[in-house]
This record gives C-alpha cells, sequence and structure tokens, in this order.
C-alpha cells in the first residue's frame, strides 16, 4: 500500500504526468474492449430474437391442428382412419396493451404534438409482465388429407367441404387423398 502511495506521488509531482494519464487512459479502454470481445464462460448464450420459442409455438399450433382435425374427420362417415398434414406461413404473433397519451407542446413561436406509449406491465404471482391484448395465430396456407375413403367422390367432397369450413380456408388450398392399401 505505501508503494502504491510513493508512486502515486511520483505521478503528481512528474513533468509527464498528462502523457501518463493519457496512456493509462487508453490501455483501461484497451482492456474494456478486450472483455467485450472475450467471450465469458459463466454466461450463458442468448437466444436469437425469441426465434426458437416463435417457431416452437407454430409447431405446436400445427400439430395441434392436425390432431384435431384428424379426430374430426374420422368422425365423418366414410373417412375411416386417415392422416393430416397442415402447412402454416409465419409465427405466433403478440399485440400487447398499450397506454397511448397525446400533448401539444407549445413554445414561444413553436407548436409541436407529441405522443408516448407505454406497454402495460402487470404484476402477477409469477413476477411482471406486459400485458396481452391479442395473439395473432400462424395463417393456415394448405392441408393435406389422406384417408381410407378419400377415392369415393362423396366422401372426398365431405372432407373438403369440412377442412375448409373448419379451417375458414379456401377449397383449392386442400387436397383429399385416398389412403394406400
Amino acid at each position: 500500500m505505501e508503494q502504491l502511495k510513493l508512486l502515486i506521488n511520483k505521478l503528481k509531482n512528474s513533468p509527464n504526468k498528462i502523457r501518463i494519464a493519457m496512456v493509462m487512459g487508453i490501455a483501461g479502454m484497451i482492456l474494456i474492449m478486450i472483455s467485450e470481445v472475450i467471450p465469458d464462460k459463466k454466461r450463458a448464450p442468448e437466444p436469437e430474437s425469441g426465434s426458437e420459442t416463435t417457431s416452437d409455438e407454430a409447431d405446436t399450433f400445427r400439430k395441434s391442428t392436425e390432431n384435431e382435425l384428424r379426430s374430426l374427420l374420422e368422425k365423418i362417415e366414410g373417412v375411416g382412419e386417415c392422416e393430416v398434414m397442415v402447412s402454416v406461413e409465419g409465427t405466433t404473433e403478440y399485440v400487447y396493451a398499450q397506454n397511448i397519451s397525446r400533448y401539444t407542446d407549445e413554445d414561444a413561436d413553436r407548436k409541436s404534438d407529441k405522443l408516448d406509449e407505454n406497454i402495460v406491465i402487470i404484476e402477477n404471482s409469477s413476477g411482471r409482465q406486459a400485458l396481452v391484448r391479442r395473439v395473432i395465430r400462424p395463417q393456415i396456407s394448405g392441408v393435406v388429407v389422406v384417408c381410407e375413403g378419400g377415392g369415393d367422390i362423396r366422401v372426398n367432397e365431405r372432407v373438403l367441404k369440412a377442412v375448409s369450413t373448419a379451417l375458414n380456408i379456401s377449397s383449392g388450398r386442400v387436397c383429399v387423398e385416398s389412403k394406400s392399401k
């Protein structure tokens, strides 16, 4: 500790103290830059902007839609056992509730309108989280149904109508085929 005090006193009385301070400052900045470049092994890698979560949610949505549709179609007369594949576009999107306030700011010779938008945060037993106003599911882009009765034109038409009605998609996006034996 004594040596440190002596070193500081020498630096204070040195004619090159400005140069020494600059060198120490540059050395400090270099150390900071190096610490940002070298990865911290203790820190867990951050997921890329939630892309895994949203694709998992879209996959879950697709699979649950396929299961519900399969269950529904197998109850239709003549369909028999079937397999369903649903294609989706996009990912699950969340729309959060916001507090929006508008006000006019007037100075001596100018007037400006200002808008503040803040996401509503709620507290519950699991902590603080944003209030979700609406969840937008991925868009269904197509459906393929392979069923035992798919070769019969009447069954084919009933399946086509049921799928397009249940999923609110055009019948052109639905393909019904007969299952091979």
